[in-house]
Parts: structure tokens; sequence; C-alpha cells
């Protein structure tokens, strides 16, 4: 008796392609390095990729979505893993001075302003925004803020989101206001550097003998 092998069948729709999704992320990042955000179309990309339009919807429902993704996959979740050490106040400059690093390069801080304007024009894409960028950055904050809470180094009754919001104001102003005054190695020790009598755990003073 023939036995017929019937094969599998296969989800409706084309498979992702990851070489086409990585090529569509490249284009962006191309055209943000020599285009103003506004001026980069859709259309645009997907003639710099070599697809269709469809291709690029098939993943991002639009231009901002597909920026967003760009700015985060390439710059933002490779920044380098934090590793605790022995002094919270030191990590925090440290977590400061990598994401500046970001934040510098043309490409990035363009990228950046653009999606915070988008960010204020759209509620949806806000929302997309806050869980891609804002959160994830507080998140890495709250972590070294624990860590030194766990060392005796912070106060235990410190609203670690309070100073998470308090960092990275700083950071977003500098780079959103238009000041011509950097945010560099010296801003972040700045930063840092004011908010420790804040949330430092003090150590008790013992009465002098008599």
């Amino acid at each position: 008796m023939t036995t017929t092998t019937i094969p599998p069948r296969r989800a409706p729709g084309r498979p992702r392609s990851d070489a086409t999704r990585q090529g569509i992320l490249d284009a962006a990042v191309d055209l943000m390095a020599t285009q103003s955000y506004r001026d980069i179309t859709v259309e645009g990309i997907a003639a710099r990729a070599k697809v269709g339009k469809q291709s690029i919807y098939r993943w991002w429902s639009s231009k901002a979505d597909l920026v967003l993704e760009a700015y985060t996959e390439r710059s933002l979740y490779r920044l380098p893993a934090h590793l605790p050490s022995g002094d919270v106040f030191a990590d925090l400059e440290g977590n400061l001075v990598r994401y500046f690093m970001v934040l510098q390069q043309e490409m990035v801080s363009k990228g950046v302003r653009s999606l915070v304007a988008e960010a204020q024009l759209d509620e949806t894409f806000r929302a997309k925004f806050y869980e891609a960028v804002w959160r994830k950055r507080c998140e890495a904050v709250h972590e070294i803020l624990r860590h030194g809470i766990t060392l005796g180094q912070i106060r235990p009754d410190v609203d670690i989101e309070t100073v998470a919001h308090v960092i990275h104001g700083a950071s977003w102003y500098r780079m959103l206001s238009g000041t011509s005054r950097p945010f560099d190695d010296g801003y972040a020790r700045r930063v840092v550097g004011l908010l420790r009598d804040g949330i430092a755990l003090r150590t008790p003073v013992a009465p002098a003998a008599t």
C-alpha cells in the first residue's frame, strides 16, 4: 500500500524576511543621516531599500514607527550592558555617560527630536515611544538605584521613579531646548553630584566622647 505524505500547510501570507526588514531599517538610518525627518517619506525609504511600500507596511504602520525601531534597535538597545560596581553614584554617572554618547550622534539626536515632536501629535505613537524609550531608560536607572539601596548607599525611602525622571529630564532638556551647553561627561558628573546629597544614606555621626 502506498502512503501519501501530505506536506504541512503554510500559514497564509508571505513569511517574514529578516534580510528585507534589516534592509529597510538600514535605508531609514541612511536617509536620517542626510535628510530632515519631515522630508523622508515611506516611498523614499522603500526606494532606498529597493522594496515595495507594501513590504514596509507589513512590519510598520507608519514612518514614525519605522524610524523609532531604527533608532532603538540600532542605538539605544545596543548600549553596553550595565555591570554594577560597589559605588552606585559612579554607576549612575557611567549610565548617563553611555547614554549621552548615543545622543551625541547626529543621526540619533535628529531622529529623537523628530520622534518627540511626533509623539506630541499622535497619542497612539506617544504610548509606543514611551514603552520603547522612556520606560526602558527609567528602568535602567531603577535597577541601579535598587542596587544602591541594597548596598546601603541610597536611602530606602527614596522615590526611585522620581529620581529617574529628574536624571532624564536633565538630559532631555539639554537635547531638546536648543541650548548650546553640551551633554557630556562633565554634565553627567554634575547631575549625579547634585542628586547625591538628596538620596544618599547618611551614616549617623557618633556623639563625641565626654
